[in-house]
């Protein structure tokens, strides 16, 4: 009860901060099966919430667990029209699985295309992230995926 507690108290926080901002996008990368809420990515600087809901294909089975709820800070690092390369930090842990708990430090870099003029708020992703499980002897989990973001609201 108080891991959903913290969970959804967690999502709330979340939430609220990219409506705030007055921005939110939606996101699916397919390893991982992972969905995604973020502000604006149309920004230089932006926040994501994510979780996967099965294994990743990369990573060793004992540490591939799914409901690996993960938070990153993500920017561009170049940007050529509608194609942008981005890097950014964040953290992981595996608050939603039955498993035994542990924490990541996660390093992802990508690239995200803006290939629709007539809907610019759609964006395909290409993305790396290997995730640092802090625990002795883990390995890390390699995660590459192709994804999509669709902007929902776009603010100022």
């Amino acid at each position: 009860m108080i891991k959903k507690s913290f969970i959804l108290l967690a999502f709330l926080l979340t939430l609220s901060f990219f409506s705030m901002n007055g921005q939110l996008a939606v996101g699916y990368n397919t390893d991982g099966n992972t969905f995604s809420l973020s502000t604006n990515p149309d920004k230089k600087v932006w926040g994501e919430f994510r979780v996967n809901t099965k294994s990743y294909s990369q990573a060793a089975w004992s540490y591939s667990d799914r409901g690996i709820t993960q938070v990153y800070a993500l920017t561009g690092i170049f940007n050529a029209q509608s194609v942008i390369l981005y890097a950014g930090g964040g953290v992981g842990a595996n608050l939603l699985s039955n498993d035994e708990k542990w924490l990541s430090i996660n390093i992802p870099a990508g690239i995200k295309i803006a290939p629709f003029t007539k809907f610019p708020g759609i964006l395909l992703t290409g993305e790396y992230n290997p995730m640092f499980v802090v625990e002795e002897k883990v390995p890390i989990i390699h995660s590459v995926s192709a994804g999509i973001k669709i902007v929902l609201v776009k603010g100022n």
